[in-house]
This record gives structure tokens, C-alpha cells and sequence, in this order.
């Protein structure tokens, strides 16, 4: 099959795309990809015939007035990308038989009813799919009665249809489809899979029928360690990790100085990793300080005494795998959720919301992480589990089975098409 991967949003959201092209190309797919501008050059790095879909999410998030962990300004983030992604995934999936969507890509599905294709979304984390075992991702807290739970999806889903309804109907003008006054619930709604690992994140029992499950999608990326890193984590006792992934914020100097103050309170190193809010500008190496760029996180993981990071959920899967214990800092949306199953799972301690982190609050934290028995113990136990699998192959077996089904099975009809439609 011809197959066009279009998944938007940061890393997290492209790399489990990156490692379903990797197993869709082994099984002999052509597969092409239209990813953030920023992302292009990186998923070339692995072969791919890739584009991008015009929007560099990196230099958005550094730019001034980013407030990510703002409803309001999320919602303008969306309804700012949104429209800008029809055209450059309309002109990509030209001749391709199946499209799959992840992340914040609000855009494929309808160009996929445009092109008659079926249409799939993926989604990292239970809390996207509603359910009662879990509120909406930009609900923080995790441990509501279900029924509550439910109640919020109920609640917020005309709220955020009305935000975003106008901003997509004008996409798919653009296509001469119809408008639709639920766009987001038929991606929420229709054919959704859910890449998350079976112990970290289960399916929600009373998930919609048309949603599946795999494993998380799993990259191997490659790469060694340079000199100076591997000459650090060789020395005892192993450091503390810190990194915040592609999060970004206006106090990223405070929180990483408080970090590795609670790090040094303890006796420990700290190994910081830069990512997005380039924390290895704000501190200064030393014999117990080291920082690194982008170093893949199963060359590091194995090595540390504890990950301290945002919660995302790959960096969460990953420190999972390589059996190490973890201390969240929750940002923002199903960061939240992964927090919360960290701390039920016996993996770590109590997670500590971004802006409630001080030096002493964090200490104890690592403290516990690195020392105590029981989170060592179940750490341990579950991750040659976790690590052992990778939903990749089942979910290329659900995508091939749904490219093979008659057309007219996809429940998409050409009378919303326009033959005069812009691309």
C-alpha cells in the first residue's frame, strides 16, 4: 500500500510515527510523511520521503508570549495551525491509498473523506479517548469519580467543538466538503488507535467501539555516546537525569536552578538534558554537572538513578523500559495522567505540578525515588515487561487489514466531494 503518515505536533507526537513508517517500510508499504518543518531534516535522517506541513512548532513555542500551560492560549495555538494544515496535506496524499493521522492534526481526516481514503488517528495516551476512566487531558486532576469523568467529556466536547468548529469547516471548504458541526468527534469517534503501553496505559473498558489498542510504538534510534557523556555516567554513584523534552516555559532558568540544587542536597550529579527550553543554557557544568543536546533516551535511562522529567508520554514509556525510577513534573494535558499512573503504579513518588516545584519539595522527591525499597522493587518487575514490547507489528496488521476493505466500507461517500475543489 501507498500510505502518508501526517502526524503534528512535538516530538512526541512524530517519533511513534517514525517507528510505525520504520515497521510499515519493512513490510514492503511505501510510506511518505508531511511532519512539522522542524522535524523534515531529522525523518529524512531515516530514509523517508518526507515534507513538511509548513508549521515549525519549535520556533512557535520559543516565541514570545508562549503560554503553554494557558487553556486560552492553546486553544488560539489550534485555531492559529488548524486551517494552515489542509493544503499541505491535501497536495501530499495524491495518489495514496490510506492516511493516517496523530497528534494535533486536525486536518487528515477530512482530507482523507476528500480522497475517499480511510482514515485512522493515533493517540499516545488513554486520556484522549473519552471515557469515564479518565477527564479530558486538560483536566489535572486524576482521581475523580467516573462518572465525573464522563460528565467532563460531555461538558467540554460542545466547548471545544465551538472553538475549532469554524477553523476546520473553513479547511474543508477548501476541499468542497460540507461542514460538519462535530469535526472533532468524528476523529475522536471514528477509527482511533491508542499506542500506549498495556500495564502504563490501558484502554479505558468503556471506550468507543470503533477505538483499538496496541502497545507504544517504539523507535530504535541509533546513536553512541560522546566521550565526555560516557565518562560521566561511568562514574558512582549514577547521576540524576533532568529534562523537560519539548516543553517550554518562562521560568525554565528557576526551575532548572532549583533542580539541581535539590539534586546536590541529596550528594547526587545531575545530568541535564537541554531539550526545548534549552535548560543547558541556565546552569553552569561542573565536576557534578554535565548537560547533553538530543541523546536518545535508551542510551541514557539504563545509566541514571532516577529520571526527573515533564511526564510525556515516550519519555514516560522510556524510562518505563529501561527500569529507572521517575520524578514528574507535569506541564501540561495527559502529562497529567501519566503522572498520575506513575505514582499508582509504584514507580516514583507523588508527582509535583511545574509551578509548584521548589529546591526542598523536589529534594525529597529524588530523595525517595533513588532510596526507597518498594519503588525500586516494582520498577524492576515491570520493565523487562515493557520492554520487551513494541505495538508497532499489530498495528500495521489493523492498518493493512483496514487499506484492504472495500472502498464502500470506509463509510465515505464522494457526495461531499467537489471536482473543482483547490487541490
Amino acid at each position: 500500500m501507498r500510505i502518508l503518515l501526517a502526524p503534528h505536533g512535538t516530538r512526541g507526537d512524530v517519533q511513534p510515527i517514525v517507528a510505525l513508517a520504520v515497521a510499515l517500510r519493512a513490510r514492503g508499504h511505501n510510506v511518505v510523511l508531511t511532519v512539522p518543518a522542524n522535524f523534515v531534516a531529522w525523518v529524512r535522517g531515516y530514509g523517508f520521503d518526507t515534507e513538511s506541513d509548513g508549521i515549525d512548532v519549535e520556533a512557535l513555542l520559543r516565541s514570545a508570549g508562549t503560554g503553554l500551560q494557558s487553556l486560552s492560549w492553546q486553544m488560539r495555538y489550534l485555531s492559529h495551525i488548524t486551517p494552515l494544515l489542509f493544503e499541505p496535506v491535501a497536495r501530499a496524499s495524491e495518489g495514496y491509498e490510506l492516511i493516517i493521522g496523530a497528534g494535533l492534526q486536525f486536518a487528515a481526516a477530512s482530507v482523507a473523506e476528500w480522497r475517499g481514503l480511510p482514515y485512522a488517528h493515533a493517540v499516545y495516551c488513554p486520556c484522549a479517548i473519552p471515557s469515564s476512566a479518565a477527564p479530558p487531558p486538560n483536566v489535572h486532576r486524576q482521581t475523580l469519580p467516573r462518572w465525573i469523568n464522563r460528565l467532563l467529556w460531555k461538558a467540554g466536547g460542545p466547548i471545544a467543538e465551538l472553538a475549532l468548529r469554524g477553523r476546520i469547516n473553513r479547511g474543508r471548504a477548501t476541499l468542497g466538503l460540507k461542514p460538519l458541526d462535530s469535526p472533532i468527534s468524528q476523529i475522536l469517534e471514528g477509527r482511533v488507535i491508542l499506542a500506549a503501553d498495556r500495564d502504563l496505559g490501558p484502554m479505558p473498558d468503556d471506550a468507543p467501539e470503533s477505538a483499538m489498542s496496541t502497545d507504544a510504538w517504539v523507535l530504535d534510534e541509533p546513536g553512541t555516546l560522546d566521550p565526555r557523556v560516557e565518562a560521566f555516567l561511568q562514574q558512582a554513584p549514577a547521576p540524576i537525569y533532568i529534562g523537560f523534552g519539548s516543553m517550554v516555559a518562562p521560568c525554565a532558568p528557576k526551575l532548572v536552578a532549583q533542580a539541581v540544587a535539590a539534586v546536590r542536597a541529596i550528594g547526587r550529579r545531575a545530568l541535564i538534558a537541554g531539550g526545548w527550553a534549552s535548560l543547558d543554557r541556565h546552569v553552569r557544568e561542573a565536576d557534578d554537572l554535565l548537560t547533553v543536546d538530543n541523546v536518545p533516551h535508551s542510551l541514557i535511562f539504563p545509566r541514571v538513578a532516577a529520571a526527573v522529567h515533564h511526564g510525556g508520554a515516550g519519555t514516560t514509556t522510556a524510562a518505563a523500559r529501561a527500569g529507572v525510577p521517575q520524578v514528574l513534573l507535569p506541564h501540561i494535558l495527559d502529562q497529567y495522567y501519566w503522572a498520575h499512573r506513575v505514582e499508582a503504579l509504584g514507580l516514583g513518588p507523588r508527582s509535583l505540578p511545574v509551578e509548584l516545584v521548589t529546591a526542598d519539595e523536589l529534594r525529597d522527591r529524588i530523595s525517595r525515588a533513588v532510596s526507597d525499597p518498594l519503588i525500586r522493587e516494582r520498577v524492576n518487575r515491570l520493565a523487562p515487561a515493557v520492554a520487551a514490547r513494541n505495538g508497532v507489528t499489530t498495528a500495521v496488521e489493523h492498518l493493512e487489514a483496514l487499506g484492504s476493505r472495500p472502498r464502500d466500507a470506509h463509510h465515505i461517500t464522494a457526495r461531499t466531494r467537489n471536482a473543482g475543489a483547490r487541490y
